[in-house]
């Protein structure tokens, strides 16, 4: 195949991959003279007309919608009678490739990318479009850091007609909801919990069931059986809980992932981390869209009711052999009222009725007036702060700053309990700080009596990225010396 020119245009250079329906070439475009990933359809062994024009229906489904968390389609052309799809080449890896190499992700960084790919598959569902082939293999990072899925040639229309035959499934068996293993027609509700599957395999570094060599059996587990306990997953824990409800009314849409993913990653990301510079993903969308000035409304953190077969919320220190619907939801209870109890802001994205205002987690009960959060920065009373204070926190955070990025061990133990929970433990700690090269510290200004100051900083990622950001920081005392209590970007 290399050296060959599909429809007079692409240069075949070398294969790179196989999707559902086809294998997925490097070429490189004759006329523009750029790479592209060239995808042969239907051309399967045994394969008739229909699956022929299900190819072409991948292409339309595809080429009808755009995002920047979906792999883009150029061109659909027509070589030796068989269709085949252009799209971008994304150089980079797989989300299963950086499982199989690093094993568990932290919770921050699969909620930023469960938050961006949500955000692309809601944009296909609004276009009635159903991907139905959602797997850690089927998403890209690329050298930014950005996700997307890819690999929409099992796509299909809402209302489409069903085009299957006696034994043939559309899917991967071992990321099938419920529904669909039992012979259900696909849905939006499907491509959640798939997403969801995929999101437990990245953070708990293992899919939600247990391989099986009979595809089958596999299948009767999934319509029958509970995913695996999740026992590294933290605050994502309930999220993933609800995107994999076994009973598809009850789980959330799309939509509603992304914005709720985004909060979390948005959360996890101010554990006197840079937002921007999450892990390797240098785009953080959600954040950026819901960073305004607006002053905080006050909520109480929803609690995620759990779901029946799902013993999703187990803290990370409780044995993962403890079953129970009690159980678990007292554990998806407690893992949504610890969000609700460290009083950290996230922001959400500008596609919800929240228009970007950012939510601040109450630290109180509900019924707490809204008056009692602390109010933004740019807007705040500040009591006086003493020279002392300034050049106290400055020294402080210039010397926790010069030592993160070398010295965990001795940074570690400047964080509040909280803070050092948000963190993502010190595994999740030390996976982020080892990624940045250096930090600088701008400017401080230190305000009400030096508990709270805001901070330029600006961070330098051992691949040579910068990003330079302004957070806010609340500090408490212990035997004198600060402790960073809570951290977040605005």
């Amino acid at each position: 195949m290399p050296n060959q020119l599909i429809a007079g245009r692409y240069q075949v250079l070398r294969a790179i991959g196989r999707g559902g329906m086809g294998t997925v070439w490097l070429c490189r475009d004759d006329v523009l003279g750029r790479e592209v990933a060239v995808k042969q359809m239907g051309a399967l062994p045994g394969e008739s007309a229909t699956e022929t024009k299900r190819a072409m229906r991948e292409a339309r489904s595809t080429a009808a919608f755009s995002h920047p968390n979906a792999v883009a389609v150029y061109d659909v052309v027509n070589h030796n009678e068989r269709p085949w799809l252009v799209m971008e080449y994304v150089e980079g890896e797989t989300l299963a490739d950086e499982i199989s190499r690093d094993g568990q992700l932290s919770p921050r960084r699969v909620a930023d990318i469960g938050a961006q790919l949500a955000g692309a598959l809601a944009r296909a569902h609004q276009r009635r479009i159903v991907h139905r082939d959602i797997k850690p293999a089927n998403v890209l990072i690329d050298k930014a850091g950005r996700p997307k899925i890819s690999d929409f040639g099992i796509a299909r229309g809402q209302g489409d007609d069903q085009q299957t035959a006696i034994g043939f499934i559309t899917g991967t068996p071992g990321y099938l909801s419920p529904e669909l293993a039992r012979g259900e027609d696909p849905h939006p509700a499907s491509d959640v919990w798939a997403l969801g599957a995929t999101l437990y395999a990245a953070v708990e570094g293992r899919s939600p069931y247990e391989s099986r060599s009979n595809p089958i059996a596999l299948l009767r587990a999934i319509a029958t059986e509970p995913p695996r306990p999740m026992t590294h997953a933290g605050a994502l824990a309930p999220a993933i809980a609800a995107m994999m409800d076994e009973d598809p009314a009850n789980r959330w849409d799309m939509a509603t992932s992304a914005k709720r993913l985004g909060g979390i990653a948005a959360v996890e990301a101010t554990a006197v981390m840079p937002v921007a510079a999450s892990g390797d993903t240098a785009v953080m969308p959600v954040v950026a869209s819901g960073a305004t000035a607006v002053m905080p409304v006050v909520i109480a953190a929803p609690v995620v009711e759990p779901t029946k077969r799902f013993e999703a919320g187990a803290p990370q220190q409780q044995p993962p052999d403890e079953r129970g619907s009690g159980r678990r939801r007292v554990s998806l209870g407690l893992a949504a009222l610890l969000l609700a109890a460290m009083g950290m802001a996230f922001f959400v994205s500008q596609l919800g009725d929240q228009g970007g205002t950012p939510l601040v987690l109450a630290t109180t009960r509900a019924t707490t007036p809204a008056q009692t959060a602390a109010p933004s920065p740019s807007r705040v009373s500040e009591e006086p702060t003493t020279r002392g204070d300034q050049k106290h926190l400055e020294s402080f955070l210039k010397s926790y700053y010069s030592n993160v990025t070398k010295d965990t061990d001795r940074t570690w133990d400047q964080l509040s309990p909280r803070m050092q929970s948000f963190a993502g433990g010190r595994e999740g700690y030390d996976d982020f700080w080892k990624k940045i090269d250096k930090v600088r510290v701008n400017e401080v200004r230190a305000y009400d009596s030096g508990t709270k100051a805001s901070v330029g900083l600006t961070f330098t990622r051992d691949h040579g990225g910068t990003s330079t950001e302004t957070h806010q920081f609340t500090f408490i005392t212990q035997d004198g010396d600060y402790l960073i209590d809570s951290d977040r970007l605005g």
